[in-house]
């Protein structure tokens, strides 16, 4: 007995006419924040300990906002807007 595959295509779809714009880039990350997301993917915390110390050291970072997400699932609203109104930019998670 034959069975069937459903192949999902994971895209998000804009609503038509709806523009995404990129956020500025930043002339330089010296004396800046910088907040991570972390989704929980296998060893992201010695990823993000390292992408810190190089940050720091070499970039002169002020600072570090780190907010958890559980995998497969969004950041909590609130977690957004902390990052929104306290981060210079973000690392938004690693996956492979």
């Amino acid at each position: 007995m034959p069975g069937t595959v459903e192949v999902l295509l994971p895209i998000a779809e804009a609503e038509e006419g709806q523009k995404l714009r990129l956020a500025p880039r930043l002339e330089t990350v010296a004396g800046k924040t910088i907040g991570f997301i972390n989704n929980d993917w296998l060893a992201l915390d010695i990823t993000y300990d390292e992408f810190k110390r190089l940050l720091q050291s070499q970039w002169e970072v002020k600072g570090f906002i780190e907010k958890r997400k559980p995998k497969s699932s969004p950041l909590p609203p609130s977690d957004l807007d902390d990052l929104a109104r306290r981060a210079d930019a973000v690392v938004t998670g690693l996956g492979n």
